[in-house]
């Protein structure tokens, strides 16, 4: 039977998944740190494998925008909390109204020839002018 850790690790890379060492070197903190944002849910592990939880690439990110908000602005975690969670719905917000512009343009576009070929058939009137 294969080791379970070695295809752990396989599973893992194969998925771009972090340990949590590897995030908080990527992020410039240190575990214990990344332990806390994880306790105060700022931060969910991909895989929860036990005591080895595992993260996705994107949690660097999170994580370093998490430290821009402590660090540069002075928020603390609860207020991280609730800026992330408006950061995300803006995100959802803003690819919502790209995908309803561009089902708008295709609209618009499979509209404009019918009103063209309208103008082109369209026959000059001139009223008679009766004396």
């Amino acid at each position: 039977m294969a080791d379970p850790t070695c295809a752990l690790i396989l599973w893992r890379t194969g998925h771009s998944l972090l340990t949590v060492d590897e995030v908080a070197s990527a992020a410039g903190l240190s575990p214990e740190l990344v332990d806390v944002f994880v306790r105060y849910q700022l931060v969910e592990p991909a895989v929860n494998t036990g005591p080895y939880p595992l993260f996705h690439t994107s949690t660097v990110d999170r994580l370093q925008r998490i430290l821009r908000l402590r660090q540069d602005l002075g928020v603390n975690l609860a207020a991280v909390a609730v800026i992330l969670e408006m950061i995300e719905r803006i995100e959802e917000l803003q690819t919502e109204l790209r995908l309803l512009r561009s089902r708008d343009g295709q609209r618009e576009q499979s509209i404009r020839p019918v009103h063209k070929s309208r103008h082109a058939k369209r026959i000059q009137y001139t009223p008679l002018s009766v004396e």
